[in-house]
């Protein structure tokens, strides 16, 4: 029997809501809109109708004004090389299985080598394109498969992926699945999550639907591949994300497959990236001086993000960490940056509490210098529940 709230498996009062869709909708129709497509957004909105009829009605909207995009799902030459991730078939239940690799991507990398517009593209492009898989999958199996299941290796995550345009970009694809692709997503396993990865997810976390939320199950432990095979065959997976696959080179990430990013190289760059000016603070360093800026962590394994700049020359950078009745430990040494050039940004784990000092050092003799900068603390979200712990070590 279908699941709960599909096509075979309604009941009285989610018919009535979507015979109620179609009436109030009847003047955007088309043929294509067929009882599936409608429940994905009835679902969505709880089968509440006039929050379906919003969301679907801008929905018609946002396709025609993007139809170009959504035809033409060529991607740019750099995505094309150093996207992660790759298609392993279907689970059990036949959905679309996706493996991402999250760690080997270069976020920074990716976002300067696009124009605004164009990140926004390949967002909606990527979803699209597993979109239409889902449907190829769907005549193979002479059934309606909806939703994917993902696989989110993020061992290693580094502070790279705090940085305000990467967080911007994964957001804006988070938006563009919630609103024009609901209900795609079957069941998300999240693997080797590092000690900063809270802090991540908690900024992404506003742009995913609460019933989204509820699908991600977060593996802790070193048995976590026993999950991974209760849903995917592992003659599907490659042997390091749980399964059997080696290629011929006897590589268990099998790279043929699932693709592994890498570092991307300037010549792809087409841009720098630095926050509004209103956003930024404005200070004097005086000639031959230091400011040090302080900033509370209280709570374990957060982060702190930069970016500054002047319009003068050089500053020295670096920045502590103070424990209440012990010496300052050195995080990021000191270090000549050519601000002045191109503006500095960053991200540093804070993994314990306490204070830390970010110091600006103008070695100038002669010349104040100023300098705009913006400094967050950002914390690992609360558990809410959001993640369910399925594995122990044995």
């Amino acid at each position: 029997m279908a699941e709960k709230g599909r096509v075979g498996n309604l009941s009285k009062d989610q018919e009535t809501a979507l015979k109620k869709l179609k009436e109030v909708t009847k003047d955007i129709l088309q043929e294509k809109h067929s009882d599936e497509h409608l429940l994905r957004f009835l679902r969505a909105r709880n089968f509440n109708v006039k929050k379906t009829e919003d969301m679907f009605r801008k929905d018609v909207e946002w396709r025609a004004q993007n139809q170009a995009i959504l035809k033409d799902l060529t991607l740019p030459e750099v995505v094309e090389k150093y996207w992660v991730g790759g298609e392993v078939g279907v689970d059990r239940e036949g959905h679309l299985t996706l493996v991402i690799p999250i760690c080997y991507i270069d976020p920074k990398g990716i976002v300067l080598s696009l124009s605004a517009d164009e990140g926004v593209k390949v967002g909606i492009k990527f979803i699209q394109l597993f979109y239409n898989r889902m449907k190829e999958i769907s005549k193979e199996q002479g059934r309606c498969i909806e939703g994917m299941t993902l696989i989110f290796d993020i061992e290693g995550l580094s502070p790279a992926f705090l940085w305000r345009p990467s967080i911007a970009l994964f957001s804006e694809m988070i938006k563009v699945l919630e609103q024009h692709y609901p209900e795609t997503i079957k069941r998300v396993f999240v693997i080797r999550a590092p000690s900063l990865f809270p802090v991540a997810y908690n900024l992404v976390k506003p742009f995913i639907h609460e019933d989204t939320r509820r699908k991600i199950r977060f593996l802790k432990g070193s048995n976590w591949q026993k999950t991974i095979v209760e849903y995917i065959d592992p003659d599907r997976l490659p042997k390091h994300w749980g399964g059997n696959l080696v290629d011929a080179k006897g590589d268990p990430k099998c790279p043929e497959i699932i693709r592994l990013g890498g570092k991307i190289p300037e010549s792809y760059y087409v841009k720098n990236h630095f926050v509004d000016e209103k956003d930024l603070t404005k200070l004097t360093i005086s000639k031959s001086s230091s400011k040090d800026l302080t900033y509370e962590v209280d709570i374990p394994k957060s982060a702190i993000r930069y970016q500054f700049k002047t319009d003068e020359g050089e500053l020295t950078f670096g920045i502590t960490h103070t424990v209440k009745g012990k010496d300052p430990v050195v995080v990021l040494p000191d270090q000549k940056v050519q601000c002045h050039v191109t503006p500095v940004d960053g991200e540093i784990a804070a993994e314990e509490v306490g204070k830390y000092t970010v110091k600006f050092t103008n070695s100038a003799i002669l010349t104040s210098k100023t300098l705009s900068y913006l400094i967050e603390v950002l914390e690992p979200g609360e558990d809410d529940g959001t993640f369910e712990t399925v594995i122990e070590d044995n």
